[in-house]
C-alpha cells in the first residue's frame, strides 16, 4: 500500500515504507511463541501468532494436550495489510504489556472449546540468539532473527466450560523475524528446559545426512546472568516405536570454552505434546476459524496426527547435574527429512496448497 500510518513514526530500518520488508519472500513473518505446562505436567498448552507482510494476512493457532489423551486445536487468521501493529486473529489477541518482561494472551469465547487470560512474566533475561542464515546454493532457506526468553504463568484456562487455574504455570516465549522457508529445512531439534533457578534455550538444524547447519543456544539465570554459548549439540533421541513421538533424549552441548553439560530428557506422559503441520479435520466455526477435538487414545487418529505431522512439541523432564527441569522438546523434519532416525518421515506436502512457508505454525 505504500506510505501507512506507522511510516509517521519515527521507526524506519530500510529506505521504504514501513509496510515493506527486506525480502519477497512469501514466508517473511515476524511471529511469537508461547508455550505453558503444570507443575505435575498433565496439562501442555501453546499458541503463536504471526504477520506475514507479502502475503497480507496475519495467522494464529492454539493448541492444548492433556495427560488423559485429549487434544484441542484451533487455527484463526485474518487480512493484515496496514495494522500489523495489532495483534489479533479471530478470538486470538496477544499483548505485549512490558516489553522483554510481560505479556497478556487471551483467547475469547470460540466454538473449539477453549477459552483463555493467560499472564506471562520473564524469569531471567532474553537469550538472543545468533543470526540464523541457511542457504542451499543461491537460495535462501533461512535468514532471520530469534530470541528465548523462560517465565511463569497466572490467569485461567477454560476448557468445554470447566476454568482451571494455571498459577504456577512455567514455560517460556519467542520472537522471531524474517525468512524460514520450512519445507526445505531437513530436520531441527530445539528445546526449553527450566530449572529452579536457570532455563536451557537451544537449537540446532542439520541436513538430511547429519551435517550442521547452525546451532546456538546457553544458559539464562533468574539472576540475570547468561553462560558462555553452546557451540555444540550433540543428540541420541529416543522414539516410541515407530512414531514420531520421543520418549527421551541423552544432549550433550559444548560450550565455548570446551565445557561439557550432559543432559537427559523422558518423556513424563507421551500424550502431552502437540503436533504441528498442515490442517486435518478441521472444522470451522462462525467466525470462520478452524477447530479439531481428538484423542489419542484412538489409535487411528494418533497415526492420521503423526503422518501428518511436520514437527511436534513433546513435553519433558530434563536432568541436569543432579537438577530437575521441565520444558518442550520439539523436533521437525521436512525436506528430505533425517536419515539418523527413520521416524522423522518427511511429509509429502503435495496433498495439500497450503505450504508451511504461508502457513507455519511450528513452536519456534
Amino acid at each position: 500500500m505504500g506510505y501507512g500510518p506507522w511510516d509517521e513514526y519515527f521507526i524506519h530500518q530500510l529506505p521504504k515504507p514501513v509496510d515493506q520488508v527486506h525480502d519477497p519472500d512469501k514466508s517473511w513473518s515476524d511471529r511469537c511463541y508461547f508455550s505453558a505446562h503444570s507443575p505435575d505436567r498433565s496439562t501442555l498448552l501453546t499458541c503463536g501468532y504471526g504477520n506475514f507482510p507479502n502475503g497480507g494476512y496475519a495467522h494464529g493457532y492454539v493448541k492444548v494436550a492433556l495427560a488423559d489423551g485429549r487434544h484441542w486445536d484451533l487455527d484463526v487468521a485474518r487480512k493484515c495489510i496496514d495494522d500489523r501493529g495489532d495483534l489479533y486473529a479471530g478470538a486470538l489477541r496477544f499483548t505485549c504489556v512490558e516489553p522483554l518482561k510481560r505479556w497478556t494472551i487471551e483467547l475469547g469465547p470460540n466454538d473449539s472449546g477453549l477459552e483463555w487470560e493467560l499472564h506471562y512474566e520473564s524469569t531471567a533475561p532474553v537469550w538472543d540468539l545468533l543470526p540464523l542464515d541457511i542457504r542451499r546454493g543461491d537460495e535462501v532457506i533461512a535468514d532471520m532473527h530469534h530470541i528465548k526468553q523462560p517465565g511463569r504463568y497466572t490467569g485461567w484456562l477454560q476448557i468445554d466450560g470447566e476454568r482451571i487455574s494455571v498459577e504456577g504455570y512455567n514455560g517460556g516465549r519467542d520472537r522471531t523475524f524474517g525468512v524460514r522457508v520450512s519445507e526445505k529445512i531437513d530436520f531441527w531439534v530445539w528445546f526449553e528446559a527450566n530449572f529452579e533457578d536457570r532455563a536451557i534455550e537451544a537449537w540446532v538444524f542439520e541436513t538430511a545426512d547429519g551435517t550442521v547447519q547452525y546451532v546456538d543456544g546457553g544458559f539464562t539465570f533468574t539472576d540475570g546472568r547468561q553462560s558462555k554459548r553452546f557451540v555444540s549439540f550433540s543428540h541420541d533421541i529416543r522414539f516410541d516405536g515407530d512414531m514420531k513421538r520421543p520418549t527421551g533424549a541423552d544432549i550433550v552441548f559444548v560450550d565455548e570454552d570446551g565445557t561439557e553439560f550432559h543432559v537427559t530428557a523422558k518423556a513424563p506422559n507421551l500424550d502431552v505434546n502437540v503436533y504441528h503441520g498442515p490442517p486435518h479435520r478441521s472444522r470451522r466455526g462462525r467466525d470462520g476459524a478452524g477447530f479439531y477435538h481428538w484423542s489419542s487414545n484412538d489409535a487411528d487418529l494418533l497415526r492420521e496426527m503423526e503422518a501428518g505431522a511436520v514437527a511436534l512439541d513433546q513435553l519433558m523432564d530434563f536432568e541436569l547435574e543432579g537438577m530437575t527441569g521441565h520444558g518442550i522438546f520439539e523436533l521437525l523434519a521436512m525436506g528430505e527429512g533425517y536419515r539418523r532416525y527413520p521416524n522423522l518421515r518427511a511429509l509429502d506436502l503435495s496433498f495439500t496448497n497450503i505450504k508451511s512457508s504461508s502457513h507455519d505454525d511450528t513452536g519456534t
